[in-house]
């Protein structure tokens, strides 16, 4: 009976593991591709409701912009990994995180352009590596500017008018 022991616990406690990270695996996907779309609604029918709404949402917009409502972003999965390269050498490894603002009609469709996007913006950004402006968007304006504008030429390649933005959300850079 002692040596069974181990063993009923041993397969009871992987079970219960393998059960928590199923669930766990269901609830977290960090490999999807996120679409987040932006859409101003109202659900109340009643005119007070509606007007007491409109004021508080005039209250929290009034920074000077308009709220976007008619908006929907391509958050990438993962993000982009770039080896910078000069004289045949490595220099630096960039690492970006880009999200594209589309028109919310895109938004269905965008899942299976998702690997086409990917491959013509690492292109572009390796392009963008040999150039030299990959390496001085952190320093320069006008450079971030310049290769957001690239990746934008990118999107309308294959989005058309339906990519409005392109947002880069962190950047990261490792020496060699």
């Amino acid at each position: 009976m002692k040596i069974f022991l181990p063993i009923v616990i041993i397969l009871i406690a992987g079970a219960l593991g393998g059960g928590g990270g199923f669930f766990l695996k269901q609830t977290t996907s960090p490999g999807a591709t996120d679409v987040v779309a932006i859409e101003a609604t109202d659900v109340s029918h009643d005119k007070e409701d509606k007007k007491k709404k409109k004021k508080k949402k005039d209250k929290k917009n009034s920074h000077g912009g308009a709220a976007d409502s008619n908006a929907a972003y391509l958050k990438f999965g993962r993000q982009f990994v770039v080896p910078v390269v000069k004289d045949g050498a490595p220099q630096v490894m960039m690492i970006l995180e880009i999200s594209i603002e589309i028109e919310p009609s895109l938004a269905g469709d965008i899942y299976t352009l998702e690997p086409k996007l990917r491959d013509a913006f690492l292109a572009e950004l390796m392009r963008l590596g040999g150039a030299g402006i990959l390496t001085k968007v952190l320093e320069s304006p006008e450079a971030m500017a310049n290769a957001k504008s690239a990746l934008l030429n990118t999107a309308h390649t294959l989005l058309g008018d339906g990519a409005k933005d392109i947002l880069i959300l962190g950047i990261g850079v490792q020496e060699y």
